[in-house]
């Protein structure tokens, strides 16, 4: 008899399916993915068990197969930026004048128009100091373990229920560079959350804090600061700075506009540090 019984379906990664699957060892549900891609699941099934920190999906048993598979915590729960702002209206009002941004290069586009995006309420914003605290703590601990995860997003994090609270996991270490290996400059990823000097230079442990920035935007204004697809949002990060997050929603708290803003800076010299980050959360 396997240890795992999988069940249906639910989710689809870059490597492969996740399915829901019931652990006899330890009477649990799990999280159990596989796909044709061996290598790249026995090296993300690695790249985790390296990494022990209560909010970064943990490593149970990679199987060799056939299929090759793994399983991981089963992590289930609402995305972050779709729990942050659970309370924000959906038929939001139009608030606030700003101007809109260039589009790339210098291009001027000056015109004053009325912001459709309204800021996070006051409870979201106290939800999301917590949760992005603990999310640059996760962070540390994977540059600790040598690596960098470099795919930050919506996507890759969900809130938890555990012991009464909900807690953000960080999920999906399958594009997470092993610094081992030397310096890389391939770029992957969803191109929001891509940091500006990916392509250009090896990433560092600031292309995880732009991604964390980017993910603190879109829960505090509801929309990305970059708006596109593939290398044509890239080329604009690399042209301009990205907008403050009080001029997208004017009314977010101050003190996460701020760490936003440090968090989105185009030099990766000049970025706020995740260490730094914490800290200020966390006063």
């Amino acid at each position: 008899m396997t240890r795992f019984r999988v069940g249906p379906p639910i989710g689809q990664g870059r490597f492969g399916v996740v399915h829901r699957a019931y652990d006899r060892t330890t009477d649990a549900w799990v999280a159990w993915k596989t796909g044709p891609a061996t290598d790249a699941l026995r090296e993300e099934h690695d790249k985790l068990a390296r990494v022990t920190h209560p909010h970064v999906v943990r490593a149970i048993a990679y199987e060799e197969g056939p299929p090759a598979a793994f399983a991981m915590e089963l992590a289930e729960g609402p995305d972050l930026v779709r729990w942050a702002r659970r309370d924000v209206p959906r038929e939001a009002p139009r608030v606030g004048v700003r101007r809109n941004l260039p589009m790339a290069f210098g291009y001027e586009l000056q015109e004053e128009g009325r912001s459709a995006y309204a800021p996070i309420t006051l409870d979201g914003a106290a939800r999301l100091r917590d949760a992005i605290a603990k999310l640059a703590s996760a962070l540390i601990a994977i540059h600790h373990a040598g690596l960098l995860h470099l795919d930050v997003s919506a996507a890759n994090v969900r809130m938890v229920r555990r012991a009464g609270r909900d807690e953000p996991v960080l999920l999906d270490l399958g594009l997470a560079w092993d610094l081992a290996l030397g310096p890389t400059r391939e770029v992957a990823g969803a191109a929001a959350s891509l940091a500006p000097e990916l392509g250009l230079s090896p990433p560092t442990a600031a292309a995880d804090a732009y991604g964390l920035g980017v993910l603190l935007f879109e829960a505090l204004t509801g929309k990305l600061p970059f708006d596109g697809g593939g290398m044509e949002v890239l080329v604009r990060k690399q042209s301009i700075e990205a907008p403050r997050a009080s001029e997208v929603a004017p009314g977010v708290p101050d003190d996460l506009d701020v760490l936003c803003a440090g968090l989105l800076m185009r030099s990766p010299r000049e970025r706020l540090r995740l260490d730094d980050l914490r800290a200020a959360l966390e006063r």
